[in-house]
């Protein structure tokens, strides 16, 4: 028996197959037990390991029946019954108990030669009788029982397939178990002996005319035949192979790289010799047109027409045509369903024929193929392909031409695979080496390169690129140097490198031609806002947009005007902010995806104005339409600020779980693009919107976000800084210490009127100095800070902020013990946290209406208030409502505990032990005993039983 394909290695173990090995054991049982001729055709692709199965089941057969096997041969299709003279007359000593006597041989021999040739042949008649003769004589070798296996039938003589009919129609009255070995799809007809007999499941009864297809191994079975293989490797073999054994045995044994096409990422790779021999039978025979049509398709490697196939091989079209259906009728290739293209059988056999084909060949085809397919305008990635192969070659000459393939294929893609587009411009920049004559192609290709790079996140490759080419560019009317800059500038920015960005911003825009166009001026202009508000400086002096059409890009007006806008927010100017919110969102909403798509920063910054301004439908809007544009063109470079900032409309509308994601979302953008004050940002507000979650956990997971925030942003000047700052106090108070909030809060404003604060975010600071005076028991200081609130929330004139500062003095009317002046006051904060859309803030004003209203005797009122609490809490996913719904209206003790404290504390006083008390709040008994620690001390008491009579004076309820 032949050695197949699928044995060309060095190890042909032999894995699965289990179920049709056991079909072919019962049809021999079959045909011994009763004494009749049965046929089993194994069919596959090629490759599948039909030759190496059959060879396994008669070696597993029975050891008292002999086996005999023929092979085919493309080269020996005129020979009449030459399967069967194979079988008969030669390699006896690979037969099993099979005489080789007259009576099989040499008979043999006589009656086949009795069959004239195929133009001479006598009468239908005398066909028969000669195949009777042939059914007589394998009568005769198969009276004691008798395997005939005859292999590769596709490749069969018509006397021989013939014979094959004739036994099917006249069955052999012998134990003669038949087995039939074919490729269907290089038969005239896929089931060229007729169809089989019903019931050919694995596990049926075996029947006179059974077929077995065989399939590809699965992967598990791949990797048993490759024990010694890493696991990726055995994925990539079984990914390019389909399971096929034929060719996963004809890869190389050790490639290099694990990628789609280990021979050809793999420099030197080969299919072994024994494998391309076995594979070159197919096509050695071809006519040279129809031969250079197959080159000519290796080289095309992809789907293609007959017009790329005529091109390539330098055939007239007409004859491509043709030449591409009698391969296809051959099976080397096969048409693609739904198209009128061609692809090679299978990538293997492609491999197989690109290494039969002259190296110097293949040179000037695959030119003559990125020709065709440029003029044809191909996809970029197969115009690519073909570029970065002949750049690989030693001859230089197709380089300019491969460059400038290869630079507009990476504008092609840069939205849809920016790791595509990089990779083809790394490409072009190793081919235009450093002369004099490419300097200037360099630099552009370069700034390409620096720019794509950026936008997928890798800013230090950006940078560095920018900070070797930029200053090489010369001032120019066109304003490219201006904006290289800016995108330096945004780089650096992005980095946190803020006094960077703004020096060379403001240096280029000084030394800005007078006849340049607008466009560099607006993103100068804008990275100097946007750097100077991340600084925490003051910006003055950007150009003013709003008079007259300067000309340019809409979307780049409109990112000046919203960072001016956002400037002016922050600076307290909101009728500024307003005016220059208005314009930049009118220009924004007018213009299409694909303009606004490379300005991520414009949304970034409308929304975050528009969330200061109590606008949150709007910023939600802007910023989701940002998030959907970064996603679609893979922009890691706008993704993380577009994220904090809906992080922070989420939060603001007490949507806690949404703001915890997608601050979670941006951290993990921040620490694969590298940024570290962004990271700090997505820390800072994962920490905050956990804390006011409140959960059992909650309190120490926000103390260590807060704390790994401020420890990358140390600048309390920055924003970045005072964010982190901020947020950690708010964690702090949270977690019982208000001492440090307190502390915190003044450091990050800088002084008691916390001036280097966002203005219009003063009054929300200042109630959470409010809160931690109260907490700390010092109710005059609270009322300061209330006051201070109330200030400052007249000044900003937003409701939300005045909901702030009312809340503020409420809880300072409610500590002193006046809870019917402090009613009007909450249910004011309230109804303001409602109109700005503040939904958490609003719960928990209407927790402390509900506590006030139990004290003041108007239990009408605080039911209503205590219910819609509840619900509004519940929408948040916060904890926090119903613990201070808990809690009595009582004397700076209870103040001095947190939410939490409070619980735990009216669990103890129950006489639940420490054990009871953390299983019915999933905790450990030791952190029991330290929130006990913590009470005591905050209580004033030294035991429990001290601690139960403390909270049963203070807490009448039975809540």
């Amino acid at each position: 028996m032949t050695t197949g394909l699928e044995n060309a290695s060095s190890d042909p173990s032999f894995v699965g197959r289990q179920p049709q090995l056991a079909r072919i054991r019962r049809a021999q049982a079959t045909v011994l037990s009763r004494g009749w001729q049965m046929v089993c055709e194994v069919v596959g692709e090629p490759g599948i390991g039909k030759t190496r199965f059959v060879h396994e089941a008669v070696e597993r057969g029975a050891p008292t029946v002999p086996w005999a096997v023929g092979t085919c041969s493309p080269d020996e299709r005129g020979v009449p019954f030459h399967v069967f003279r194979h079988a008969f007359t030669e390699g006896q000593s690979l037969r099993r108990g099979l005489g080789a006597g007259r009576p099989t041989g040499e008979t043999w021999a006589e009656s086949a030669a009795a069959v004239p040739p195929a133009p001479a042949r006598a009468s239908d008649a005398r066909r028969f009788r000669t195949y009777q003769l042939a059914r007589r004589l394998i009568g005769l070798a198969a009276r004691d029982g008798l395997v005939l296996v005859l292999d590769d039938l596709h490749w069969a003589d018509a006397s021989s397939t013939g014979l094959i009919a004739h036994l099917l129609r006249y069955p052999v009255p012998a134990p003669l178990l038949l087995v039939l070995v074919y490729r269907p799809r290089q038969m005239a007809t896929p089931m060229p002996f007729g169809p089989p007999d019903s019931g050919d499941h694995d596990d049926a009864e075996p029947t006179s005319h059974d077929r077995i297809e065989l399939r590809p191994l699965s992967l598990a079975e791949v990797a048993l035949l490759h024990p010694c293989v890493g696991q990726a490797e055995v994925r990539a073999r079984y990914d390019l192979t389909g399971g096929n054994p034929g060719y996963l045995a004809a890869l190389p044994v050790d490639p290099t790289s694990t990628g789609a096409d280990p021979v050809r990422a793999a420099p030197g790779a080969r299919l072994s010799d024994a494998a391309l021999a076995e594979l070159r039978r197919e096509w050695i025979g071809l006519p040279p047109v129809d031969l250079a049509c197959l080159r000519a398709a290796a080289i095309v490697d992809a789907p293609f027409a007959a017009d790329l196939l005529a091109e390539v091989a330098q055939v007239p079209a007409a004859l491509a045509a043709e030449a591409g259906w009698r391969l296809a009728r051959l099976d080397l290739i096969r048409r693609v369903p739904g198209t009128g293209r061609f692809a090679f059988r299978h990538p293997v056999l492609r491999m197989a024929v690109a290494q039969d084909t002259d190296p110097a060949w293949q040179v000037e085809a695959c030119a003559r193929a990125l020709t065709a397919l440029v003029e044809l305008g191909a996809p970029a990635a197969d115009r690519a392909r073909y570029a970065e192969r002949l750049l690989a070659l030693p001859n230089g000459s197709w380089a300019d031409r491969c460059v400038n393939v290869l630079c507009r294929a990476a504008q092609e893609v840069r939205r849809e695979t920016p790791e595509l587009a990089i990779r083809w411009l790394r490409v072009a920049l190793r081919a235009l080496r450093p002369t004099a004559g490419l300097t200037q192609r360099r630099h552009d290709v370069s700034l390409v390169l620096a720019q794509i790079t950026g936008e997928a996140g890798d800013l230090a490759e950006s940078r560095a690129l920018l900070q070797e080419i930029v200053p090489l560019f010369p001032a120019d009317p066109q304003g490219r140097r201006a904006q290289a800059v800016a995108l330096w500038a945004r780089v650096e920015r992005l980095l946190g490198n803020y006094a960077e960005a703004a020096a060379i911003s403001r240096r280029e825009l000084a030394a800005l031609p007078a006849d340049a166009g607008p466009t560099g001026g607006y993103r100068l202009a804008t990275e100097i806002g946007a750097a100077g508000i991340l600084a925490g400086r003051s910006v003055a002096g950007l150009p003013d947009v709003l008079g007259g059409d300067l000309g340019g890009s809409g979307a780049d007006r409109a990112s000046l005007l919203a960072v001016r806008s956002l400037a002016a927010v922050h600076d307290g100017a909101l009728d500024d902010a307003r005016d220059l919110l208005d314009a930049g969102a009118r220009i924004v909403d007018s213009l299409p995806d694909g303009d606004v798509r490379d300005h991520p920063d414009c949304l970034t910054a409308l929304g975050l104005t528009e969330l200061y301004l109590e606008r949150p439908a709007d910023a939600g809007r802007h910023l989701d339409r940002g998030l959907t544009l970064v996603r679609a063109s893979h922009r890691d470079d706008g993704l993380c600020q577009l994220l904090l900032g809906r992080s922070q409309v989420a939060y603001q509308g007490g949507q806690l779980p949404g703001a915890i994601g997608l601050a979670t979302e941006a951290g993990i953008v921040a620490r694969r693009i590298g940024s570290h004050h962004l990271l700090s940002f997505a820390l800072a507000f994962e920490a905050e919107a956990t804390a006011w979650r409140g959960g059992l956990r909650d309190d120490d997971r926000a103390v260590a976000l807060a704390r790994s925030a401020a420890g990358i942003a140390t600048d309390l000047a920055s924003w970045c800084g005072r964010t982190a700052a901020t947020a950690l106090a708010t964690a702090a108070l949270l977690s019982g210490d208000p001492a440090t909030c307190a502390e915190l809060v003044r450091s990050a404003g800088g002084d008691s009127r916390l001036s280097r604060l966002q203005s219009t975010l003063r009054p929300r600071w200042f109630e959470l100095l409010c809160a931690a005076a109260l907490a700390a028991g010092d109710t005059d200081d609270a009322e300061r800070q209330a006051r201070l609130a109330l200030a400052e929330a007249d000044q900003v004139g937003l409701p939300g902020q005045r909901g702030f500062a009312e809340s503020a003095y409420g809880e300072v009317l409610l500590a002193r013990g006046e809870p019917g002046a402090a009613l009007p006051r909450l249910e004011t904060a309230a109804d303001l946290f409602r109109s700005a859309g503040m939904v958490l803030r609003r719960s928990l004003a209407l927790a402390s209406l509900a506590r006030a209203a139990e004290a003041a005797d108007q239990t009408g009122l605080a039911a209503r208030a205590r219910r819609r609490a509840l619900e509004l809490a519940g929408w948040c996913g916060t904890e926090r409502v119903g613990l201070r719904l808990a809690r009595p209206v009582g004397p700076r003790e209870v103040a001095a505990l947190t939410d939490r404290e409070w619980h735990i504390a009216r669990l103890a006083a129950t006489g639940a032990t420490s054990r009871l008390i953390g299983r019915q709040l999933n905790i450990s008994p030791r952190t029991v005993e330290a929130h006990l620690t913590r009470i005591y001390r905050k209580a004033g008491v030294a035991s429990r039983s001290a601690l139960v009579a403390w909270v049963a004076r203070l807490d009448d309820t039975d809540r």
